[in-house]
């Protein structure tokens, strides 16, 4: 289906240039304001058609692409009497873009089913600036032929990497970026070793990226001073990973450390340490 007509909700720093990239493309695409008018304003000059709400981006689409930050924004726009599940037509399809629990998008595939609505889970790794070039690892879970009839659509986002069922999506998302975060946090402790030491900075960063320590996290992530504060995106990802391994049973001891250091590091900067709410290590 070529001709999908594309409801787009979340037009942050994420979505604004997903949206642009499928307007260039030359798909209808339409959308509301949640957060940014700036944005919208942007990609209205670009053929954007702004609605009211998501219940009305619901009823012009046949696609939905949720790129909001967490369950409970999913939450708000999804479900409910004036959300996008309620509103939209059997045979329609919804993308969950954002970096969440499996068993979440297990549970919404199952009550959409029973609309004839059928939920893929498809979170996104690249960065921003993958998003503006359209080079996103759109990590796809759901059945082959559900995701082949999105392929034509997602075509100007990215490449698609079929990773399973329902949830295999988000289970490569949330190992991808545990390691991600797990390997900056790493970085981090390490630079103030060297600095601390006495060694030029750049120059420790220069060699590291020529040597065996090298990785993608080292060589075009910006890095800061001092150790990882563990709040918003990096928080919430590693968190529910770490609820994720809980479920199957595993220990993700490494990913634990870095967890509880991060937690640890922010409550320095905002609340009195007795307050940390980092996950318990499991016995």
């Amino acid at each position: 289906m070529d001709n999908q007509r594309i409801g787009f909700i979340g037009l942050g720093a994420m979505g604004e240039p997903m949206v642009a990239n499928l307007l260039n493309a030359g798909f209808q695409v339409s959308s509301y304001v949640n957060r940014s008018r700036e944005a919208m304003d942007r990609l209205k000059q670009s053929g954007l058609e702004e609605v009211a709400n998501a219940q009305e981006v619901a009823k012009r689409s046949d696609i939905i692409m949720c790129c909001v930050f967490d369950e409970r924004q999913n939450d708000a726009v999804l479900r409910g009497n004036n959300g996008v599940i309620g509103s939209l037509a059997s045979g329609s399809t919804v993308l969950l873009m954002s970096t969440i629990s499996p068993g979440y998008c297990q549970a919404l595939a199952s009550e959409a089913a029973k609309r004839g609505i059928t939920v893929l889970d498809c979170p996104l790794s690249g960065m921003v600036q993958g998003a503006i070039d359209g080079t996103l690892s759109l990590m796809m879970g759901g059945s082959v032929k559900d995701i082949d009839r999105c392929r034509a659509t997602l075509a100007p986002l990215g490449t698609i990497m079929h990773c399973g069922d329902i949830g295999a999506g988000q289970v490569m998302k949330l190992a991808n970026n545990a390691i991600a975060i797990t390997t900056y946090s790493l970085v981090l402790e390490i630079r103030d070793m060297a600095s601390t030491y006495g060694m030029d900075i750049n120059t420790f960063m220069d060699i590291l990226n020529k040597s065996t320590g090298r990785s993608f996290v080292s060589s075009h992530f910006p890095m800061r001073r001092g150790r990882l504060r563990m709040a918003g995106m990096p928080k919430k990802d590693v968190g529910t990973c770490l609820e994720l391994a809980d479920e199957l049973g595993v220990t993700l001891p490494v990913v634990q450390q870095c967890y509880e250091a991060g937690i640890a590091e922010s409550a320095k900067k905002t609340e009195p340490a007795r307050h940390s709410n980092a996950k318990p290590a499991k016995a």
